[in-house]
């Protein structure tokens, strides 16, 4: 008795807690709090972090051994803090323009008044005062001593801080006159290199001995210049006239590279457009000539009239060498000091490329030591391609298979044919080519002796020779169990597999929504250890290559220790950081929780049946405060497939197109949101069986009111919502931003509106000419005289995805037709747009059809032209 008297109070004291919490209001989304920008010290001991929002940022320094030990510091720029080497002290700046030098050990804080600048290399300190004479100080932070150097326009610290290139302006008389000084930090000794006008974006081989810079003289008008050490002067690499510079090529000024080993400098080409020929009559002069064989339609093409190109030079012979053609770009590591002498170069992306052969995209090697550039693959249907030492990697679509091409023998071969499981999407739902499960890069094991690929679940390691047969390093648990993992490309993790130690793996439990790490160790066939698994996100990464779920925050290491940073979240805790050392115990470093005071939202995993038996899966979210005796008005939102997004939270923000479901579900609404499972051909009636057959099985939740149920979407979502009011009477009122409402009219706008419509999101898998029929009857265009639920539309002038026509049209049937419908047409909008207006005119709408609450005016009697931006039409008037 005495037990159950306990949880009785212990129950109703809940229900008072959360009767008494505050719902969500408007005031609140600039004093919304937030954590991010995590670094951890060398050592392991310390972290730092941004803690604010959008009315009050600070950084957090915190000592993780001592939690008592917590420092906050207003107004500072997180993502520039650092810590030193030796995990001394903190670097960081504050209002903008104080430097401050935090030591760890006390806390004591030294500022630095108008700094223009700073960089920190190893344990030296640069700065640069915003005065008028310009003082650089070089601090040794370390030692104390410091060394200052007076008119220093600019400078450019190498990656180890022995070098600095001091620029100086020469001659007040002469504009833009400068000179360059090589400054050698450890000697303090200073030799001018370069004299000119002003240089830009300076970068330093490997060995920092020499060192290229971009000079530009006015515009297209650029000179790519050398330095060695020990030479006298800075010597011209590139002009308009080297050997090798193409007629209408010009050198663009930004950053050149060295390559791994410091003998090639590779650089920029731009192609502007030639000048107009003014002789020509002025309709001559503005056509547009859009031709059938036209790779890239006129219309993209206008939007780019300007070419851009990778070159290179050989710093021994001076002779430049174009690597890229037009439509084309690098497709292989790019990086300062990290170029290979194999360059993979690819066709860009193109959305005809699935019923234009010539559109397809090619793979092709140049090898910038013998200047010979070969075809790997021509027209490949998917965009993709890895390189190695050895071999160029690539997916074939088609033959849904990976390949090597060796660079040694040229020789192709099919290097995953001996597995059976599938490689690709296999709950692809588009009518075309499935997309295949793509790292980020891929890992490739010493001397290139083996690959690292994925399927849907596990991990394998293949031979790029074809040879041996494939390891499934995850022992197929991932399968068996439902299980995706996913390596966390982190440097310290693949170096540590690579050594012959375990690799830390994500999870993803399919069934559960549970999200952890696992470990494997290498060369070992077994299964996976679990780390850690719960009801949250700590990092998820590809579940599917269509998956709407992304929560990639990649753990941060300490150098020097296995010390570990990771933020984890759900659907009722905001992203916080935590530390591990070991992935399965945690210490929680920030406390960010502003939901707390207010009546914020659960979520719960729901299943039911489809018209045709197959299970179907979706999203419930309630009030905090539920209350099973009450009856709540339910709002459907949707959107292709969420439900693996049950642990996902949501920041309370604008609902700037998608609904915002912590601010409605707050304010008294439940909010549900269903997987659609489509049928090619089919998607508004996909639509249909998916949502229908959910509202028929949540009819039977006794707190639930189908009688004030409604319908939000955007972009596609808005698409199903416009499509669902046509073809049922179920819904009180319903809101559509963004959405396709006629596939006739936005097949033709774009490419990629035809590909939308025709192999993506719109999955009606042909065109208007061969299944006419299915372009109409999955219009809504078409079926308006159908509708009889109120609508509101919303609509971005600027909408480069979807056409602002696309709302209007439907508008002006609807209005034709009699209907109940409002459009909200933002001029400043894009795909995402409305803002603060399109947040609070959305609640509005909802609380008058499914709350019964008082019309505002805007809906009510509108608003005139005239009146824009004088009366918003928000007051509600008996």
């Amino acid at each position: 008795m005495k037990r159950i008297l306990i949880t009785t109070l212990f129950v109703s004291f809940s229900i008072y807690v959360w009767a008494q919490k505050k719902p969500l209001d408007h005031t609140l989304y600039s004093k919304w709090t937030r954590v991010d920008d995590i670094k951890i010290s060398n050592n392991g001991n310390y972290v730092l972090y941004y803690f604010g929002s959008d009315n009050h940022a600070s950084m957090i320094v915190q000592d993780i051994k001592r939690p008592d030990w917590q420092k906050e510091i207003p107004n500072v720029d997180t993502w520039k803090a650092t810590f030193t080497e030796d995990s001394q002290f903190v670097i960081f700046t504050q209002n903008q323009d104080t430097l401050c030098i935090m030591t760890l050990k006390t806390g004591d804080i030294e500022r630095i008044p108008q700094v223009k600048s700073f960089t920190l290399n190893h344990q030296s300190l640069v700065y640069q005062l915003n005065s008028q004479d310009q003082i650089l100080t070089i601090r040794n932070l370390q030692t104390g001593i410091q060394r200052k150097y007076t008119d220093i326009d600019d400078y450019f610290c190498n990656n180890d801080g022995k070098v600095i290139l001091l620029q100086k302006k020469t001659d007040n008389k002469i504009h833009n006159a400068h000179e360059l000084q090589w400054l050698n930090v450890e000697t303090n000794t200073i030799n001018t290199i370069w004299k000119g006008e002003k240089a830009y974006n300076s970068i330093f081989n490997a060995i920092s001995d020499e060192c290229s810079f971009i000079e530009k003289k006015g515009d297209g008008d650029n000179t790519l210049w050398l330095y060695k050490q020990g030479d006298e002067k800075a010597t011209v690499l590139v002009n308009d006239q080297t050997a090798g510079m193409e007629k209408g090529m010009l050198l663009n000024n930004s950053a050149p590279k060295f390559s791994k080993d410091g003998n090639f400098i590779f650089f920029q080409l731009i192609s502007p457009p030639p000048a107009i020929d003014e002789k020509l009559d002025d309709n001559t002069k503005t056509v547009n000539v859009w031709h059938y064989n036209d790779k890239i339609i006129q219309r993209d093409q206008l939007n780019d009239l300007t070419n851009y190109y990778q070159a290179v030079i050989q710093k021994t012979n001076g002779r430049v060498i174009r690597l890229t053609n037009e439509n084309e770009s690098i497709a292989s590591n790019f990086d300062n000091n990290n170029i290979d002498e194999n360059i993979l170069i690819k066709t860009n992306f193109n959305y005809d490329s699935d019923w234009l052969r010539d559109a397809r995209s090619s793979l092709y090697l140049f090898n910038i030591k013998n200047d010979t550039r070969k075809v790997v693959n021509k027209n490949m249907t998917l965009d993709n391609g890895a390189l190695s030492k050895s071999y160029v990697l690539y997916y074939d679509a088609g033959k849904q298979q990976y390949f090597t091409y060796n660079i040694r023998t040229g020789n192709t071969v099919n290097i995953s044919k001996s597995i059976k499981e599938p490689l690709y999407d296999v709950e692809g739902d588009h009518p075309r080519v499935p997309s295949y499960y793509a790292p980020k890069s891929f890992i490739w094991l010493e001397n290139d002796n083996a690959v690292v690929i994925y399927d849907r679940y596990d991990i394998w390691q293949i031979d790029p020779l074809g040879i041996r047969s494939p390891i499934n390093i995850t022992n197929g648990y991932g399968r068996k169990n439902h299980i995706i993992f996913r390596i966390i490309e982190t440097k310290w993790n693949i170096d540590k597999y690579l050594k012959g130690g375990s690799l830390i793996l994500s999870a993803f439990n399919l069934d559960s929504k549970e999200n952890g790490f696992y470990s494997i160790d290498a060369d070992k066939k077994k299964n996976p250890l679990q780390l850690s698994m719960g009801n949250h996100l700590d990092y998820v990464d590809l579940i599917s290559p269509n998956s709407q779920l992304l929560y990639d925050f990649l753990p941060v290491k300490a150098r020097d220790t296995n010390a570990y940073i990771i933020r984890r979240s759900s659907v009722t805790d905001a992203p916080n950081f935590f530390y591990t050392k070991d992935f399965k115990d945690y210490i929680q470093i920030s406390h960010n929780q502003p939901q707390k005071e207010y009546n914020w939202m659960t979520s719960e995993l729901v299943k039911w049946k489809l018209p045709d038996g197959k299970a179907a899966e979706g999203i419930l979210y309630k009030p905090e405060n539920f209350d099973p005796n009450k009856k709540y008005p339910i709002i459907f939102f949707l959107y292709e497939r969420v439900a693996n997004e049950l642990n996902y939270w949501y920041d309370f923000e604008q609902s700037s197109g998608d609904m915002n479901i912590p601010y409605f579900v707050s304010n008294g609404y439940i909010v549900f949101r269903p997987d659609i499972y489509y049928k090619v051909g089919e998607p508004g009636a996909s639509a249909y069986n998916s949502v229908m057959s959910a509202f028929e099985y949540l009819s039977h939740k006794p707190w639930i009111d189908m009688h004030h149920a409604g319908l939000q979407g955007h972009s596609f979502g808005g698409y199903e919502v416009n499509y669902l009011i046509t073809a049922t009477h179920s819904f009180t009122a319903a809101a559509s931003a963004s959405g396709p409402t006629d596939l006739c009219s936005i097949y033709s706008l774009s490419s990629y509106s035809r590909n939308m419509t025709e192999t993506y999101q719109g999955r009606i898998g042909g065109t208007p000419w061969n299944k006419l029929n299915l372009y109409l009857k999955n219009s809504p265009f078409f079926q308006a005289n159908k509708v009889t639920t109120p609508l509101l539309l919303m609509v971005g002038k600027n909408d480069s995805s979807v056409p602002p026509q696309q709302g209007i049209e439907y508008f002006w049937a609807l209005r034709r037709l009699k209907k109940q419908v409002w459009l909200l047409e933002y001029e400043n909008g894009g795909h995402q747009g409305g803002g603060m207006d399109y947040t609070i005119r959305l609640g509005q709408f909802f609380d008058h059809y499914l709350k019964d609450s008082i019309a505002p005016v805007w809906m009510t009697n509108g608003i005139k032209a005239r009146l824009k931006g004088v009366d918003s039409g928000f007051e509600k008037r008996k």
